[in-house]
Order: structure tokens, then sequence, then C-alpha cells
């Protein structure tokens, strides 16, 4: 490792996950056509949230679609 950043070839190397793990949760969730709401409840969020989560989501896919 030189100056602090870790390099591919560092055994301990783990890159940042693409979504974060409510973001996964929350896209399993849509894929299986529960609504915003159903999703909130689930997961104990409020809706907006789960939009959120929806909107990061769509961001992503679009920076990789690119």
């Amino acid at each position: 490792m030189q100056g602090g950043v870790k390099s591919l070839k560092d055994k301990h190397y783990r890159p940042k996950p693409l979504l974060t793990k409510r973001e996964r949760e929350v896209f399993e969730l849509l894929v299986q056509d529960k609504t915003t709401r159903e999703i909130a409840e689930q997961l104990f969020i409020s809706e907006k949230t789960v939009r959120n989560h929806i909107s990061n989501e769509m961001c992503f896919e679009t920076h990789i679609l690119r």
C-alpha cells in the first residue's frame, strides 16, 4: 500500500458496495411488486425514504448503463 491508498493487490482490499444494504432491501421488495407503502411498512421507514432509495438506485443504474 502506497500513500495510504489501498491497491487491488492488498489482500484486505474490499471495494465499496454498489448499493447500500438498505437500498438492496428496498430493491428486492420492489422487484417482488411491492408498493412503496408496503415496503415502508415492512422496513419500518417512511414512504419518502423508500422513494429516495429507489431514486438512488435509478441514478446508480443510469451511471452504470452509460
